[in-house]
Order: structure tokens, then sequence, then C-alpha cells
């Protein structure tokens, strides 16, 4: 049994096994959302997009309206922002750090939807504090002055979120994995923690992320 049998994603599953390559498409949800992806297959009833930068997501296929095979993506945005619903706050700031950092902005938008529904001013029960949910041990490894500043904590969020992307090989389930509950709990499980809290978390964020 590979270690995807005992995670918990109820919409989206992360799929690791090696993807045959393909034409740039435009995958089209019936949300009326949208995803540029290097490559598309099926597995069952899953689409299995290959997402730029080499990381895999598996979507159930009845999600996609459409597809527009061989898309040529315009040229590099001067406004990123773009990519994201107009009425999403703080797009800007959110397209800005993911642009600096090379982070996908979707992600990050669905995280912070998830940590703290766009409110600045939140403070969880742990004293995590801002927009993406900082730690204080985190605030001061980043150089974060001011964690209640939605371009200083999304700026550090991005940066550090993208540190666990590398470190785990771009996994994106693990990666959130160890946003929520510590990259050593990650390690030690060799997957995502037997934490429901964790799991939900995770499933939450890959649920929303292709439906922005």
């Amino acid at each position: 049994m590979s270690r995807l049998s005992g995670r918990i994603l109820p919409a989206i599953l992360l799929l690791l096994c090696p993807i045959w390559a393909g034409a740039m498409e435009l995958v089209v949800f019936h949300s009326e959302r949208s995803l540029v992806v290097d490559a598309y297959a099926e597995d069952g009833d899953l689409a299995v997009l290959t997402l730029p930068g080499g990381n895999v997501l598996g979507v159930p296929k009845g999600l996609i309206a459409k597809r527009y095979q061989g898309y040529v993506p315009p040229p590099e945005l001067a406004a990123p922002e773009a990519g994201l619903p107009k009425d999403l706050p703080y797009r800007e700031i959110i397209a800005k750090a993911c642009q600096d950092a090379g982070m996908d902005c979707k992600l990050v938008a669905a995280l912070i939807k998830v940590e703290s529904n766009f409110n600045p001013m939140a403070v969880s029960p742990k004293g995590a504090e801002g927009l993406m949910q900082l730690m204080p041990s985190t605030q001061k490894e980043l150089g974060v002055k001011n964690a209640f500043s939605p371009e200083e904590n999304i700026g550090a969020g991005v940066r550090y979120l993208k540190q666990l992307l590398d470190t785990l090989g771009g996994d994106l389930e693990l990666t959130l994995a160890a946003y929520n509950a510590g990259i050593g709990r990650v390690q030690a499980a060799k997957g995502v923690p037997a934490i429901p809290e964790t799991q939900l978390y995770v499933a939450k964020i890959l649920a929303l992320y292709p439906t922005l």
C-alpha cells in the first residue's frame, strides 16, 4: 500500500505517481474558475492535472466543464493579481508576494481563507497571528515586526510556505500538513500526521484551491 492510502481528502487527491507529458491546457471548472496545467491525464474518476512546476493535483472529473488543449498562456502579466478573483481580499498583496517567491497565488489564497478567513487581526488560541496565522517563533525566524500588517504577514507566510514546499520535495499535501502541525511531526510520521485537525485542514485547502 502506498502512503496515500492513509490520507484523508474528501474531494481532492494528490497523486505522486509519474504522469506522462502533454501539451499545456486550460482547464475550466463548472464553477467558472480555471487552472493552466502542463498536462492532463485520467485515472478512473479522477482528472490528473500536472501543474506548472511539476506538482500534481487530482480532481473529480465531474468538476471540469471544458478543456482547451494547446493553450498558449499570455505573456508575463504586469499585474499578477489578474489571476485571482477581483473580489478576493488582499489580492494584490498575495499576487506580489507569490510572484516574488515563485509560489502559486491561488494556493496561498486558499490557505489564508482557511487560516483566518482574511481577517488581518486574527489570533488563534495557540498564539498564531494575522492573515497567515504565523506563530511567534516563525515570526522571529522570518524577521516579522508586525504580524498584523497584511503586507508583512503575507510576505513572510509565503516565504515560509515556500521553504516547506522545497524541503518536502514539492508535495503540496505534506507542505500544508507541515504548515499546520509543524515539519517535525510530518517528517516523524513520514506523511500527514494522524491529527484530525491537520487532516481536515489539508483537505479544506486542497478542496478550495482549484475553485479560486
